[in-house]
Formats: structure tokens, C-alpha cells, sequence
């Protein structure tokens, strides 16, 4: 009763925290062995054999799939879920629990579980007496081989971890030594009491694993940290093995890497980041880097990503930690700041600084052509009174639709910029013909000849424009800049509202 009392009351503990890790399969095992424990109760409680055959019938349920279940549950918690995704070993792993079960129950034809079946009454109590029949021996060997497979999981698992987990992994040791033992001595005939005792030993077990719940926190340091620290943390987590195959992925990696598929695990990277191969390229390399990247999808985001190796305890290479940062939030703010710094406030268009870093770089291309350029000095003619009249607000708004004006006209290709106050700058790249050069200063000033409307007030804007070309009137930004303000003033002092390309 104690026994049947305390499994229920873990089975409670296991449902309850069933969303953490590993809980699925220990409450899986409980119920298998709560299962086999009330099962063994009724036969011990028949009196008749055909009533104690029933029962010692459903026991074999419970006893092929117990192992089962317990290797399963060591290797979520071991993190080994590569296994657990291969749904073609889970349907090859059951065939024998199916097969052996069936056997069980149609034993009186064949007498392949059990032979030589009769009522043993010399006893405290009438027990089945029996002779093992051949596939008897299967189902054991079947049995052991997955406890084999378990103790391997469990050893390998336990070299691997630090302390507090050691303690963890030797509890789940002990739990399963000690029915393993216990079967051994009845399937041997050394146990006296002619009771199989394995399931009351499993009850022994299941308080084994509870001590480790309460002291040590099975289920509860690792799931909890895997589940919480990593699977809801918004770094993304990629843990690859030696070989660059998944391991294990959280949500945020899967997000960030637009990763759907559930049969990531056991999958080689190259496989399935086909479309990233900057990420594939740092895991060939073999070597610790951090590299920002540009994933696109819907929207383009910006990631940091961090390879770091991966060694165990004898400081062995076995794998790799990905680390992914969503940097997108930190670019844009970047690229805001440099666009400050770079581009006028009031207008958009570059500012000077800017504007001569672009004609540094247009005028470097032009030389490696063997190209010409056409560089031009821009003036509104009057602005001041527009200011003085009208006020300063008036004057931006003004400046604001000059721009608009001056972008519609030129070609893509063309850098305006506001140089400064109502002085306006432009590179007209692969232009130096004085007629080219002529059909451009009145298509700009075509573009003044209708007035600004800004709702209140109609304003009639002039300018006044300059030009010097590349390489006919100098090599380098100064010396041009200053032959196309020259020209403009020539049209300053003679004709407002025109154009004028400097000549010697």
C-alpha cells in the first residue's frame, strides 16, 4: 500500500510539472511500474491459476516497456535528443515489447513464454510454477540489451559533467541498478521468496529518483535552466557537435534563422543554412570568430554572431556553441547618427563634408576612367530678402522645396548637396561638353521659373549657377570648387538667375 501510495504521489509531482524537461518520460515510468506493481498484487492476491495467468499476463506490458521508457528518459535528460527525434528507432525499439506481448497471451498454443505451467500451493501463498520457454530468453536479452544502452548513455553523460550533475546522473544509476539486480536473481532462481521482487524494488528506485527531485533537483536545475535561461532567452543558441550537425537550437535561433523544420537535430549545417553562407564558411574555419551579419527575409535584420569551441574536460574538441544577437535595433541607431552627421537636417542632401567625401571618390573614379566631371556652385539670388520678409521659417521651408526641385531635374547619378546657408553644390559625373553642360544649367533653371507656394505666401525663388570641368580647369576638389564659385559670381555681377561654365 505504501509502495502504490508514493508512486501515485510521484506520478502527482510528475503530471504537475509535466512542461519540464524529462517529466514526460518519469511519469511514463512511474505509470509503467504502478502498473506492474498492482498487476503482481492481484496475482499474488488469485487464488485459482487461470485468474493468476491474467495478471502475470499484464505484467509483461509494463516489463518490456519499463527499460524502454527509462532509456528514453535518461537521454532527455542527458541531452541527447537526437535519439528521441529518430521516430524510426522508437518503431523498431517496439516491435519486441509488441511481439513479446502478443506471445504472452497466446502462450497455450505455442509455449514459447512459458511452459510446464501449473498451481504451486507449498508456499505462504499459491504462485504460478513454471519453466521459462525459449523466447523467454529473447525478451530478456532484449531487456538487458536496453539497459546496456541506458548504463552507456549514463557513463558517457557522467564524464561529461560538472559535480552537482555527477550526483544527479549517479542517482539515476542507482534507480536502475537496483531492479536490474533484483531481476537477475529471480530469472536465475536465487530468489527464495519464488515472488518476483523487481517491482517493489522499482518502488525503492522511484524513492531514489524522489530524493534526487528534493536534494538534488533532477528535474528541475537543468530542464529548468535549459527551458527558461535558453529556450526563452532572446539570444539565440546553436550547439553543433564536432561534425557541424545540430545538437541543439533554441526558439530565438530558430526565429532569427527563419528554421521551421522540427528534425533539425542529427542535420548537418550546411545542410540546412544553405542560404547563409557566411555561417557556414566560420564553422569550416574551425576557429573562434565573431562576424556581424545581414539576414534577409521579410525585413532585413542585423545579427551578431559568436562561434565559440566547445571542449570537454581533457579540453578535447567536441563541438560548437553558436551565440546569435539581434543587433538590428543598435545598426539603425548607428545608421541614424551617420546620417546626421553626414546629410544636411533641414533638407536631407549631404552636407559639406559629406558632399566632399563624394567628390573625393567620384573624382578618384573619373582619373581611373580617364573620364571627365563637371562640378557646379549653386546660389539662390536674394535669399536674404526672402528671410528678412518673410522670416526664417519661411526661408527652410523655401530651402526645403529648392532641394526637392534640384533632386527632380538631375539624373540619378548626379551628388546634390546644400553646401552651406543657400549655397547648393553638384556633381555631374561623365558630363564635360560646354553644350551638355548648357542644356543642364537651363533644365535647373527652368525648374525656378515657377513660383514656391508655401500656403501662406507665393514666392518666386532665382538662382544663379557656375560650373568648371574636370580635367580642363583643375585636379582636384579645391581648385574646381573654387573656378565654379568664381563663374557664379561672373553671373552675379553681370546677369542674375543664369549660368556660366568657367573659362581662362
Amino acid at each position: 500500500m505504501f509502495l502504490t501510495l508514493l508512486i501515485i504521489g510521484l506520478i502527482v509531482y510528475a503530471w504537475k510539472n509535466r512542461s519540464v524537461i524529462g517529466s514526460r518520460y518519469f511519469l511514463s515510468t512511474l505509470a509503467l511500474v504502478e502498473v506492474w506493481v498492482f498487476a503482481q498484487a492481484l496475482e499474488m492476491a488469485a487464488l485459482d491459476l487461470p485468474t493468476k495467468l491474467v495478471w502475470a499476463n499484464i505484467q509483461y506490458m509494463p516489463i518490456m516497456l519499463t527499460p524502454l521508457a527509462y532509456l528514453y528518459l535518461t537521454l532527455q535528460l542527458t541531452r541527447r535528443e537526437y535519439w528521441l527525434q529518430q521516430r524510426w528507432l522508437k518503431i523498431v525499439l517496439l516491435i519486441a515489447p509488441v511481439v513479446i506481448n502478443i506471445l504472452v497471451w497466446t502462450n497455450d498454443t505455442h509455449g514459447l513464454i512459458r511452459q510446464n505451467v501449473y498451481l504451486n500451493d507449498s508456499g505462504l501463498f499459491p504462485t504460478v510454477g513454471k519453466t521459462f520457454g525459449p523466447l523467454f530468453w529473447v525478451a530478456a536479452v532484449y531487456n538487458y540489451s536496453i539497459i546496456v544502452l541506458t548504463f552507456i548513455n549514463l557513463a558517457y553523460a557522467f564524464q561529461e559533467k560538472i559535480s552537482i550533475y555527477r550526483k544527479q546522473i549517479v542517482f539515476l544509476i542507482i534507480a536502475l541498478l537496483l531492479p536490474v539486480i533484483s531481476n537477475l536473481i529471480h530469472i536465475t532462481g536465487l530468489n527464495p521468496f519464488r515472488v518476483d521482487t523487481t517491482p517493489p524494488v522499482f518502488g525503492l528506485s522511484a524513492i531514489i529518483i524522489s530524493w534526487g527531485i528534493f536534494r538534488f533537483r533532477l528535474f528541475d536545475v537543468v530542464p529548468i535552466a535549459h527551458s527558461i535561461i535558453i529556450q526563452e532567452m532572446k539570444t539565440g543558441m546553436i550547439v553543433l557537435d564536432d561534425k557541424g550537425r545540430f545538437l541543439d537550437i533554441n526558439a530565438a535561433a530558430r526565429k532569427m534563422l527563419n528554421l521551421s523544420s522540427e528534425r533539425l537535430i542529427g542535420h548537418s549545417i550546411e545542410t540546412e543554412l544553405q542560404g547563409l553562407p557566411d555561417l557556414i564558411r566560420i564553422c569550416r574555419e574551425g576557429k573562434d570568430a565573431v562576424q556581424e551579419m545581414v539576414f534577409k527575409s521579410d525585413e532585413t535584420k542585423y545579427y551578431e554572431v559568436s562561434f565559440t569551441k566547445i571542449t570537454n574536460s581533457d579540453n578535447e574538441f567536441i563541438g560548437w556553441l553558436l551565440q546569435i544577437y539581434d543587433i538590428t535595433e543598435r545598426k539603425l541607431a548607428e545608421e541614424i547618427v551617420r546620417h546626421a552627421a553626414l546629410h544636411d537636417a533641414l533638407t536631407g542632401l549631404p552636407n559639406r563634408n559629406y558632399f566632399q567625401i563624394l567628390f573625393s571618390q567620384e573624382l578618384a573614379l573619373a582619373k581611373m576612367r580617364r573620364d571627365v566631371l563637371t562640378a557646379a556652385y549653386l546660389d539662390l539670388d536674394d535669399f536674404k530678402v526672402i528671410n528678412d520678409t518673410y522670416g526664417h521659417d519661411v526661408g527652410d521651408r523655401a530651402l526645403v522645396e529648392v532641394a526637392e526641385r534640384l533632386k527632380g531635374v538631375l539624373r540619378q547619378s548626379d551628388i546634390v548637396s546644400r553646401y552651406g546657408g543657400d549655397e547648393f553644390t553638384i556633381i555631374l559625373p561623365q558630363v564635360g561638353d560646354d553644350e551638355t553642360i548648357g542644356q543642364i544649367g537651363s533644365k535647373i533653371l527652368e525648374t525656378f521659373k515657377a513660383s514656391v507656394d508655401l500656403h501662406e505666401v507665393s514666392l518666386q525663388v532665382g538662382a544663379s549657377i557656375g560650373f568648371s570641368v574636370f580635367p580642363r580647369d583643375g585636379d582636384n576638389i579645391n581648385v574646381l570648387l573654387k573656378k565654379a564659385d568664381q563663374a557664379m559670381y561672373m553671373v552675379k555681377g553681370n546677369n542674375k538667375g543664369n549660368y556660366c561654365i568657367y573659362k581662362e
